[in-house]
């Protein structure tokens, strides 16, 4: 038999444990007090972890939208705020990242949505947007690695996009 999750080890996995076993609580016919909302506090509950996932998600794409801006523009006069900014998002999702949420975390949805919003920025500036990668050019593990480097994953990015 599994052991649940531990919420020292992983508050995701622990959060939807313990909404499921609330859910299941409620529906085992037991004599409850009437004031007693299962639902809702399964609700939260679960809505606090997804909390931690939404999160997680949050700082990769503020990383990921700062490795974009030093892969088209190196030598951009805030490329240096972009390497610290980049290295303190990566940081914080390594920090709340647990190992529940890969299955949950969709890079290639993350990147898509990235992409999208910089051809429809550069749409309203009036200027062609750079001809970005399909498909995500990292995986979990680059972007949570504790020596992840901004410069160097903006280059391999920069490698994957043509010349304008």
């Amino acid at each position: 038999m599994d052991l649940p999750p531990r919420y020292e080890e992983d508050v995701y996995a622990w959060a939807l444990h313990q909404a499921a076993v609330l859910r299941r609580l409620k529906d085992a016919g037991l004599v409850l007090p009437n004031d007693l909302d299962l639902e809702n506090v399964a609700e939260e509950i679960e809505s606090l972890g997804n909390e931690q996932l939404f999160q997680v998600e949050s700082n990769l794409e503020q990383a990921l939208l700062h490795l974009l801006k030093l892969a088209t523009e190196p030598a951009a006069d805030p490329a240096r705020h972009w390497v610290t900014e980049t290295r303190a998002f990566l940081r914080t999702a390594r920090k709340r990242y647990r190992p529940s949420m890969r299955r949950l975390l969709d890079l290639d949805a993350l990147w898509g949505g990235l992409v999208r919003q910089l051809r429809v920025e550069a749409r309203q500036e009036d200027r062609s947007p750079p001809p970005l990668p399909a498909s995500m050019p990292f995986t979990l593990d680059d972007l949570l690695d504790e020596d992840a480097d901004p410069r160097a994953l903006a280059n391999r990015l920069a490698a994957l996009i043509p010349p304008a």
